[in-house]
């Protein structure tokens, strides 16, 4: 068990003879005494080239292929560059290139 402070912490699962890793967040309640808003992430780095391509569920059901700071509708300016290019994730999320793929599945 990982714990980050008061109302974050995370356990990592290991298994034999899985190419999987199991990654649990507890978090919560989230201190709002401070005044200050607050958004939880979890990030991943990876050397995986996928020319800023990845795959997010849209509803639970249907995929949408995302490109970094692009919009298929209009003309995208980028003037959040963190944060114009984050999106709910209710499933799954991927990224690949032509050898590898990095897949996180929700609980």
């Amino acid at each position: 068990m990982i714990t980050f402070n008061d109302w974050a912490s995370q356990e990592i699962g290991l298994y034999d003879q899985e190419d999987s890793v199991e990654i649990e967040w507890l978090i919560g309640p989230i201190p709002i005494d401070d005044q200050l808003g607050k958004e939880i992430i979890l990030r991943y780095d990876t050397n995986i080239d996928s020319q800023s391509r990845y795959y997010t569920d849209a509803n639970g059901r249907e995929v949408l292929e995302r490109v970094r700071n692009y919009r298929p509708t209009f003309n995208y300016t980028i003037t959040e560059p963190i944060s114009g290019n984050y999106y709910p994730v209710n499933s799954r999320i991927w990224i690949n290139d032509t050898d590898r793929q990095l897949t996180i599945l929700t609980g």
